[in-house]
């Protein structure tokens, strides 16, 4: 909904290739979070700012791709549904 993983790197204020890591745990984080709070609040300030229909606890927790299809299909302006994914990387 955001956009690709190159985009996500960027927005947090990393190079396009570091969300790339966060697929897989480190000593400080399960494979999947993101490296710190700071960046949730810059994704989710980009959220907001675009109107984006995703909802911040998503960003923590995850989401089931039918919750976020339906979110996108009842956004005022249709945005294109994600990319499907493996159901191992989409759980991420």
């Amino acid at each position: 909904m955001i956009g690709p993983i190159e985009l996500i790197s960027v927005l947090c204020g990393y190079s396009e290739k570091a969300a790339y890591r966060w697929r897989h745990p480190s000593n400080t984080r399960a494979g999947g979070d993101f490296p710190s709070l700071r960046d949730l609040r810059r994704l989710h300030a980009h959220v907001r700012a675009h109107d984006l229909p995703l909802k911040p606890e998503w960003l923590i927790w995850g989401a089931f791709e039918d919750e976020v299809e339906a979110a996108i299909r009842a956004h005022p302006c249709p945005l294109p549904l994600v990319a499907r994914l493996r159901p191992e990387v989409a759980a991420q």
